[in-house]
């Protein structure tokens, strides 16, 4: 089964080019082993570098990571990078003695894929360029050097065979180690891609982030603007992407990255998305970023270039090894993937929730004067605000679509780190156990007023939950012959309103069927409360209807509630055939029950972050037919072995005490 959950699978790295020859190097290949690196001085996406680039052009001091003097302090030594791409050519100068090649794959060799990842494209250097900016090796005598300079790399071939489903499950592990991951790839989003693999896969990434303490990092993309072709429409028609339409990148445990450019301003091709996370440097066609290229004058983007720089075997760039035209989300990602790398080299304990605290606490408001924007193609509704610009939310973290939490600062990230004493408590999820408790409007059916601002709004009240948020998801079912016309925003009990998706964006296909968002510019506040939908229709002609949506909050319980007494604990819990029955908490003030289940065959007795599943505060028996272990969900199986625990928790997320069933009972 190949992985295109609709569309196109795309490499979110774009180079400039033009069809000059290239020239072609001669003699042996040979490398410095040490001495500086020769072209430092055109690293601007690190440091401020006080020098032309290599076209003459002149980055902006200040708009770049802030590597300062980070490296006399962690160089990411000791933590391991997977680069999930095409070929990685781990003889590469930049990065050989950084490769592991024996935790690398090849994904066009039989399961288990161990291999060297490499392929016959000489002109696919898109995963060898990711290493070198994540990871280069620094005072080698070539080239520049990566954000973790002594991080381990490990290389995945994934994206030169089928991606098949085991393949892309496959290319989520690391076995027997913890591991920052960097996906640059991804789909086309002119339409929803989306098919049922979906959910095994999320399954995946949760069960990856929070049983290995992974961390997934995966580009935005490079759809601010495209064409319709790209999905089956019109090469004429020009479409605004939205990161969320790869439905891959809605989920929680994979942090998206935008691009920014070397004056601090979201590039011409960054994928905007209430999903976006975090941003770093990508370049653009004024200034791009210096990246690895295969060696050779014949091979790589090198056969693209025009530069001299680029294009001519000299001291300064070895056999062509160097490529100054960089540009994409592809390549800012791996900026946040070696940031990443140095924060888990300070504390190798750091989770992934962790570290995107300290991302989206540390980082840089760039382009503070990024306001509310006008359609790209002049297509205004009146009385609606196309693209919501900076906001500040009441936990006070700032958002933009274009830049999630800001740019990256990486002294400062350093700097929260060394001293880093934030209780993030225990991760739930207003998921259920077995959907009792889904915050849902169910069917509704409300009309969408065609080509108004005035839309159409629902409620959704959070009363179960008063959960710190860490990430919201919302599904959207929508019937429109043209969805392209629709806009939809959600707003926070606390009065917070993001952009899930933009008006007259000129993506294919109809309907919205089951379709998700992930939200970030909530991150703090908390969910109880009403949350409000509103859906905008931005072009005359056809109509719609808002059939349902639902919404589902991950978060913790926070320590800023002034209540803090426990409810009193459920009792009596046992099992009556395929049913756990118990008696209810006598407490007054009661918002739920949580329920973990486990295997016998795990083995641990404890419960895990998002192992519990919350349950109706009136209900007292439940028939299962699930368990969720270390992130991962389970079917029970008959014949085995079960143990239970349940606890009680009140409108001010306190927790009663554990009561356990008795004894372990063999499912029916």
């Amino acid at each position: 089964m190949k992985v295109h959950f609709l569309g196109h699978l795309f490499l979110f790295g774009l180079i400039a080019c033009n069809n000059s020859a290239p020239t072609t190097s001669s003699g042996s290949v040979s490398f410095p082993s040490s001495g500086p690196d020769p072209l430092e001085e055109y690293m601007w996406h690190l440091k401020d570098t006080n020098s032309p680039y290599v076209n003459g052009e002149t980055p902006s001091n200040g708009e770049n990571i802030n590597l300062g003097s980070v490296h006399s302090t962690a160089t990411g030594k000791g933590v391991k990078v997977v680069v999930s791409d095409g070929r990685v050519a781990m003889d590469h100068p930049e990065v050989k003695a950084n490769a592991n090649l024996t935790l690398s794959k090849d994904y066009r060799v039989a399961s288990p894929y161990h291999g060297y990842p490499s392929s016959d494209d000489n002109y696919d250097s898109h995963g060898t360029a990711i290493a070198g900016l994540a990871l280069g090796i620094q005072n080698n005598g070539v080239g520049g050097y990566g954000v973790a300079p002594e991080a381990t790399l490990i290389g995945y071939n994934y994206l030169s065979n089928s991606q098949s489903a085991s393949q892309t499950l496959d290319q989520a592990e690391l076995v027997g180690f913890s591991g920052i991951f960097n996906y640059s790839y991804g789909y086309d989003t002119c339409m929803v891609n989306a098919e049922s693999f979906l959910d095994i896969y999320a399954d995946k990434l949760r069960s990856g982030s929070v049983g290995h303490n992974h961390i997934y990092v995966t580009a935005a993309g490079n759809d601010f603007s495209g064409t319709q072709d790209l999905c089956n429409g019109d090469s004429n028609v020009s479409y605004f992407g939205n990161a969320n339409f790869d439905q891959a990148k809605t989920y929680p445990y994979q942090i998206v990255v935008g691009a920014n450019n070397a004056l601090g301003e979201s590039t011409d091709y960054s994928t905007p998305g209430s999903n976006v996370w975090i941003s770093a440097p990508g370049g653009d066609e004024r200034i791009g970023l210096m990246i690895a290229d295969l060696v050779g004058c014949s091979k790589g983007y090198t056969s693209y270039g025009s530069l001299p720089f680029d294009i001519k075997n000299s001291t300064l760039n070895p056999y062509c090894s160097f490529f100054s035209l960089g540009m994409g989300t592809s390549f800012a990602t791996p900026l946040v993937v070696g940031s990443i790398a140095i924060l888990r080299e300070i504390n190798p304990d750091f989770t992934w929730r962790d570290i995107k605290y300290i991302l989206a606490s540390t980082a840089r408001k760039i382009d503070q004067s990024a306001s509310n924007t006008n359609h790209p193609n002049n297509e205004d509704l009146s009385g609606h605000n196309y693209q919501l610009g900076w906001q500040t939310n009441r936990a006070s973290f700032s958002f933009h679509p274009w830049y999630g939490f800001g740019q990256v600062d990486l002294t400062a990230a350093v700097a929260m780190a060394q001293s880093y004493g934030v209780d993030l408590h225990e991760l739930k999820t207003t998921d259920t156990m077995e959907d009792l408790a889904s915050y849902t409007s169910g069917s509704i059916n409300l009309n969408i007023p065609d080509h108004s601002a005035t839309g159409t709004s629902s409620k959704i009240n959070i009363s179960k939950h008063n959960l710190m948020i860490e990430h919201v998801r919302v599904e959207v079912n929508i019937t429109h012959t043209k969805p392209s016309d629709i806009g939809i925003e959600l707003t926070s009990p606390g009065g917070m309103t993001t952009r899930l998706t933009n008006i007259n964006s000129h993506m294919v296909g109809s309907n919205l069927t089951n379709v998700h968002f992930g939200a970030n510019a909530f991150y703090g506040e908390r969910s109880k409360g009403d949350w409000t939908l509103k859906v905008v229709d931005g072009s005359a002609g056809t109509t719609g209807k808002l059939v349902s949506w639902n919404i589902s909050i991950l978060g913790n319980r926070g320590a800023d509630l002034v209540d803090t007494t426990a409810p009193l604990a459920p009792s009596n819990l046992r099992i009556s055939g395929s049913s756990l029955i118990w008696s209810a908490s006598a407490s007054g003030d009661l918002a739920r029950y949580e329920l973990c289940i486990r295997p016998v065959s795990a083995g641990e007795t404890g419960c895990s972050d998002t192992d519990w599943r919350h349950i109706n505060s009136g209900v007292t028996s439940l028939v299962i037919g699930k368990y969720f272990l270390n992130g991962a969900t389970g079917l029970m199986v008959s014949g085995q072995s079960y143990t239970a625990k349940i606890r009680a928790v009140d409108t001010s997320e306190n927790e009663s005490t554990v009561v356990d069933i008795n004894a372990p009972w063999t499912h029916l």
